[in-house]
Protein backbone atom coordinates (compact mmCIF):
# COMPACT_ATOMS: atom_id res chain seq x y z
CA UNK A 1 0.00 0.00 0.00
CA UNK A 2 1.27 3.46 -0.72
CA UNK A 3 2.04 5.68 2.23
CA UNK A 4 -0.37 8.63 3.08
CA UNK A 5 1.86 11.30 2.94
CA UNK A 6 2.44 10.97 -0.59
CA UNK A 7 -0.57 12.87 -2.81
CA UNK A 8 -2.19 10.14 -4.81
CA UNK A 9 -5.13 11.19 -7.20
CA UNK A 10 -7.65 8.85 -8.48
CA UNK A 11 -9.01 9.68 -11.51
CA UNK A 12 -12.49 7.63 -12.11
CA UNK A 13 -13.41 7.58 -15.48
CA UNK A 14 -17.00 7.65 -17.02
CA UNK A 15 -19.17 5.19 -15.25
CA UNK A 16 -22.47 5.18 -16.62
CA UNK A 17 -24.30 4.59 -13.59
CA UNK A 18 -26.74 2.18 -13.55
CA UNK A 19 -24.98 1.11 -16.64
CA UNK A 20 -21.46 0.75 -15.24
CA UNK A 21 -19.56 -2.84 -15.95
CA UNK A 22 -20.73 -5.23 -13.42
CA UNK A 23 -17.24 -5.56 -11.80
CA UNK A 24 -16.44 -1.66 -11.96
CA UNK A 25 -16.78 -1.25 -7.91
CA UNK A 26 -14.73 -4.48 -6.81
CA UNK A 27 -12.07 -2.78 -9.61
CA UNK A 28 -12.04 0.40 -7.92
CA UNK A 29 -12.52 -1.09 -4.59
CA UNK A 30 -9.24 -3.13 -5.16
CA UNK A 31 -7.52 0.13 -6.51
CA UNK A 32 -8.21 2.08 -3.47
CA UNK A 33 -7.07 -0.49 -1.63
CA UNK A 34 -3.66 -0.80 -3.22
CA UNK A 35 -2.95 3.26 -3.35
CA UNK A 36 -4.67 4.33 -0.92
CA UNK A 37 -5.14 7.74 -2.87
CA UNK A 38 -5.61 11.07 -0.96
CA UNK A 39 -8.04 12.54 -3.49
CA UNK A 40 -10.77 11.24 -5.90
CA UNK A 41 -11.72 13.07 -9.31
CA UNK A 42 -14.73 11.75 -11.15
CA UNK A 43 -14.17 12.43 -14.97
CA UNK A 44 -17.92 12.99 -15.64
CA UNK A 45 -21.04 10.53 -16.70
CA UNK A 46 -20.84 9.04 -13.30
CA UNK A 47 -24.30 8.68 -14.50
CA UNK A 48 -26.08 7.92 -18.03
CA UNK A 49 -29.76 9.30 -17.48
CA UNK A 50 -29.83 7.31 -21.12
CA UNK A 51 -33.92 7.63 -20.90
CA UNK A 52 -34.06 11.45 -21.14
CA UNK A 53 -31.26 11.68 -23.29
CA UNK A 54 -31.76 13.83 -26.58
CA UNK A 55 -31.41 11.01 -28.46
CA UNK A 56 -33.43 7.86 -29.13
CA UNK A 57 -33.88 5.62 -25.80
CA UNK A 58 -33.86 1.81 -26.05
CA UNK A 59 -37.34 1.34 -25.34
CA UNK A 60 -36.65 -1.75 -23.88
CA UNK A 61 -34.62 -0.14 -21.09
CA UNK A 62 -36.14 1.17 -17.59
CA UNK A 63 -38.40 4.33 -18.03
CA UNK A 64 -36.63 7.77 -16.68
CA UNK A 65 -37.91 7.28 -13.17
CA UNK A 66 -36.54 3.52 -12.58
CA UNK A 67 -33.63 4.68 -14.14
CA UNK A 68 -32.84 7.14 -11.67
CA UNK A 69 -33.66 4.99 -8.76
CA UNK A 70 -31.38 2.63 -9.89
CA UNK A 71 -28.48 4.73 -10.24
CA UNK A 72 -29.13 6.15 -6.70
CA UNK A 73 -29.02 2.60 -5.56
CA UNK A 74 -25.63 1.66 -7.29
CA UNK A 75 -24.44 5.13 -5.80
CA UNK A 76 -25.23 4.26 -2.89
CA UNK A 77 -21.87 1.51 -2.88
CA UNK A 78 -19.76 4.77 -4.54
CA UNK A 79 -20.75 6.83 -1.61
CA UNK A 80 -19.63 4.59 1.23
CA UNK A 81 -15.75 3.51 -0.59
CA UNK A 82 -15.18 7.19 -1.67
CA UNK A 83 -17.37 9.24 1.30
CA UNK A 84 -15.58 12.60 -0.24
CA UNK A 85 -14.97 13.10 -4.42
CA UNK A 86 -15.02 15.81 -6.99
CA UNK A 87 -16.79 15.23 -10.13
CA UNK A 88 -16.36 17.24 -13.45
CA UNK A 89 -19.83 18.00 -15.13
CA UNK A 90 -20.54 16.63 -18.32
CA UNK A 91 -22.70 15.49 -21.30
CA UNK A 92 -24.56 12.74 -19.56
CA UNK A 93 -24.21 14.29 -15.94
CA UNK A 94 -25.74 17.62 -17.42
CA UNK A 95 -28.40 16.08 -19.27
CA UNK A 96 -31.40 17.04 -16.53
CA UNK A 97 -30.27 20.62 -16.66
CA UNK A 98 -30.01 20.67 -19.99
CA UNK A 99 -33.39 19.13 -20.71
CA UNK A 100 -34.83 21.95 -18.15
CA UNK A 101 -33.23 24.74 -20.45
CA UNK A 102 -34.40 23.12 -23.69
CA UNK A 103 -37.76 23.49 -21.70
CA UNK A 104 -37.31 26.94 -21.06
CA UNK A 105 -37.07 26.24 -16.73
CA UNK A 106 -34.81 29.04 -15.18
CA UNK A 107 -32.14 27.65 -13.09
CA UNK A 108 -33.91 28.57 -9.74
CA UNK A 109 -36.44 25.61 -9.71
CA UNK A 110 -33.57 22.95 -11.22
CA UNK A 111 -32.53 21.00 -8.08
CA UNK A 112 -28.22 20.12 -7.30
CA UNK A 113 -26.85 17.28 -7.96
CA UNK A 114 -26.19 16.35 -4.33
CA UNK A 115 -29.78 16.20 -4.28
CA UNK A 116 -30.64 14.64 -7.61
CA UNK A 117 -28.67 11.92 -6.95
CA UNK A 118 -28.70 12.10 -3.07
CA UNK A 119 -25.08 12.52 -2.86
CA UNK A 120 -23.03 12.98 0.22
CA UNK A 121 -22.14 16.80 1.08
CA UNK A 122 -18.86 16.04 0.07
CA UNK A 123 -19.47 15.28 -3.23
CA UNK A 124 -18.90 18.32 -5.49
CA UNK A 125 -19.84 19.26 -9.10
CA UNK A 126 -17.00 21.38 -11.27
CA UNK A 127 -17.38 22.58 -14.95
CA UNK A 128 -13.32 21.80 -15.01
CA UNK A 129 -10.14 21.63 -11.62
CA UNK A 130 -7.08 22.25 -11.44
CA UNK A 131 -4.57 21.26 -8.50
CA UNK A 132 -1.36 21.53 -8.03
CA UNK A 133 1.39 18.50 -7.98
CA UNK A 134 4.69 18.41 -7.15
CA UNK A 135 5.45 18.29 -10.91
CA UNK A 136 3.25 21.43 -11.39
CA UNK A 137 -0.36 22.05 -11.95
CA UNK A 138 -2.94 18.97 -13.88
CA UNK A 139 -5.89 20.10 -15.63
CA UNK A 140 -8.38 18.04 -15.27
CA UNK A 141 -11.89 18.29 -17.83
CA UNK A 142 -14.42 16.19 -18.53
CA UNK A 143 -13.39 16.08 -22.51
CA UNK A 144 -12.14 18.66 -24.61
CA UNK A 145 -10.19 16.85 -27.05
CA UNK A 146 -9.45 13.39 -28.48
CA UNK A 147 -6.21 14.65 -29.99
CA UNK A 148 -3.46 13.26 -27.68
CA UNK A 149 -1.13 16.11 -26.47
CA UNK A 150 -3.63 18.80 -27.79
CA UNK A 151 -5.39 19.77 -24.25
CA UNK A 152 -2.79 19.82 -22.26
CA UNK A 153 -0.77 22.49 -24.88
CA UNK A 154 -3.41 24.46 -25.14
CA UNK A 155 -3.62 24.80 -21.45
CA UNK A 156 -0.01 24.92 -21.33
CA UNK A 157 -0.27 22.05 -18.13
CA UNK A 158 -0.65 18.69 -17.71
CA UNK A 159 -3.70 17.69 -18.09
CA UNK A 160 -6.58 14.53 -17.96
CA UNK A 161 -10.25 13.45 -19.48
CA UNK A 162 -12.67 11.16 -19.79
CA UNK A 163 -15.81 11.32 -22.12
CA UNK A 164 -13.70 8.99 -25.20
CA UNK A 165 -14.38 5.76 -23.86
CA UNK A 166 -12.02 3.97 -26.15
CA UNK A 167 -8.84 6.31 -25.78
CA UNK A 168 -6.86 4.80 -22.72
CA UNK A 169 -3.65 6.59 -22.98
CA UNK A 170 -0.48 9.26 -21.09
CA UNK A 171 0.95 11.68 -24.04
CA UNK A 172 4.07 13.63 -22.93
CA UNK A 173 5.21 16.89 -24.47
CA UNK A 174 7.80 19.71 -23.52
CA UNK A 175 8.52 22.60 -23.60
CA UNK A 176 11.66 24.91 -22.74
CA UNK A 177 9.98 25.59 -19.33
CA UNK A 178 8.61 22.00 -17.93
CA UNK A 179 7.60 18.46 -19.28
CA UNK A 180 3.82 18.09 -19.58
CA UNK A 181 1.17 14.93 -19.60
CA UNK A 182 -2.25 14.57 -21.28
CA UNK A 183 -3.93 12.18 -20.00
CA UNK A 184 -7.50 10.08 -21.19
CA UNK A 185 -8.86 7.64 -18.82
CA UNK A 186 -10.95 5.01 -21.39
CA UNK A 187 -14.24 4.24 -19.26
CA UNK A 188 -15.85 1.68 -17.30
CA UNK A 189 -18.78 1.03 -18.67
CA UNK A 190 -20.87 -1.86 -20.04
CA UNK A 191 -20.51 -2.35 -23.34
CA UNK A 192 -23.01 -5.16 -23.31
CA UNK A 193 -25.54 -3.12 -21.92
CA UNK A 194 -28.11 -1.97 -24.78
CA UNK A 195 -27.57 1.84 -23.46
CA UNK A 196 -24.53 1.57 -25.46
CA UNK A 197 -25.93 -0.26 -28.34
CA UNK A 198 -25.33 3.21 -30.00
CA UNK A 199 -21.35 2.63 -30.50
CA UNK A 200 -22.03 -1.18 -31.87
CA UNK A 201 -20.78 -0.22 -34.99
CA UNK A 202 -17.92 1.94 -34.16
CA UNK A 203 -14.76 0.08 -34.53
CA UNK A 204 -12.91 1.90 -31.69
CA UNK A 205 -14.26 -0.50 -28.52
CA UNK A 206 -14.14 0.93 -25.30
CA UNK A 207 -10.86 0.70 -23.00
CA UNK A 208 -11.98 -0.47 -18.97
CA UNK A 209 -9.48 0.89 -16.43
CA UNK A 210 -8.86 3.91 -14.31
CA UNK A 211 -5.92 6.18 -12.99
CA UNK A 212 -3.65 7.69 -10.66
CA UNK A 213 -1.35 10.13 -10.38
CA UNK A 214 1.22 9.78 -7.72
CA UNK A 215 3.37 12.91 -6.75
CA UNK A 216 2.59 14.26 -10.35
CA UNK A 217 3.61 11.24 -12.26
CA UNK A 218 0.42 9.44 -14.04
CA UNK A 219 -0.01 5.75 -14.16
CA UNK A 220 -3.05 3.97 -15.99
CA UNK A 221 -4.45 0.95 -14.48
CA UNK A 222 -6.21 -1.16 -16.77
CA UNK A 223 -8.93 -3.45 -16.14
CA UNK A 224 -8.15 -6.71 -17.86
CA UNK A 225 -11.21 -8.54 -18.95
CA UNK A 226 -11.41 -12.72 -19.60
CA UNK A 227 -13.16 -13.70 -22.44
CA UNK A 228 -16.49 -13.56 -20.56
CA UNK A 229 -16.11 -9.76 -20.35
CA UNK A 230 -15.16 -10.22 -16.71
CA UNK A 231 -12.82 -8.58 -14.46
CA UNK A 232 -9.40 -10.77 -14.14
CA UNK A 233 -9.34 -9.76 -10.40
CA UNK A 234 -5.29 -8.72 -11.03
CA UNK A 235 -4.20 -4.94 -10.60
Amino acid sequence: MFKKKQQIILCVPDLHIPYEHPDALKFLKAVKKKYNPTEIVFLGDEVDYHAISFHDSVPDLPSAGEELKRAILHLQDYYKLFPKAKLLESNHGSLVLRKAINAGLPSKVIRHYNEILEAPRQWSWHFDITLDSPTGRVYFHHGKSSVPGKLSQNMAVSSVQGHYHSKFYIHYWSSPTGLYFDMNVGSLVNKKSLAMAYAKNSLARPVSGCAVIINGIPRLIPMILNDRGRWNGKL
